[in-house]
């Protein structure tokens, strides 16, 4: 599924899509990463953090608040074991962090799926 999701992401402005824990860390700015996390309830947190320069903060609230859910939002995928998910937008965010170790700033957006294990 995350593969699904970050070709879905790149089919918006910002191209440089990766999944977290996949290989090195993007260096060309702006990146998003995207981060699978289980959550008690059978569920799957997807967490949608986009990086850009300092600065850029009204186009990061731009790509967090409008971009990201129109992309994601109800975005229907097939797991590898053959059952149909569908993305659901939280109101979860976070506001603009500091400045990470390659000197961009970042915001985050949550997603969930069901976690389907059968």
């Amino acid at each position: 599924m995350i593969t699904k999701i970050v070709t879905q992401l790149k089919t918006g402005t910002i191209k440089n899509v990766v999944p977290y824990g996949y290989g090195a860390t993007p260096t060309t700015i702006p990146y998003v990463v995207v981060k699978r996390e289980s959550v008690m309830n059978m569920q799957w947190r997807w967490r949608i953090i986009a990086h850009m320069n300092p600065g850029q903060n009204i186009t990061l609230d731009d790509y967090i608040f409008k971009e990201v859910p129109t992309l994601l939002n109800k975005f229907a995928l097939t797991t590898r074991l053959g059952n149909t998910d569908a993305l659901d937008r939280s109101d979860e965010y976070s506001d603009v962090v500091g400045q990470s170790d390659d000197g961009t700033i970042s915001m985050e957006r949550i997603f969930y799926s069901p976690h389907i294990l059968f």
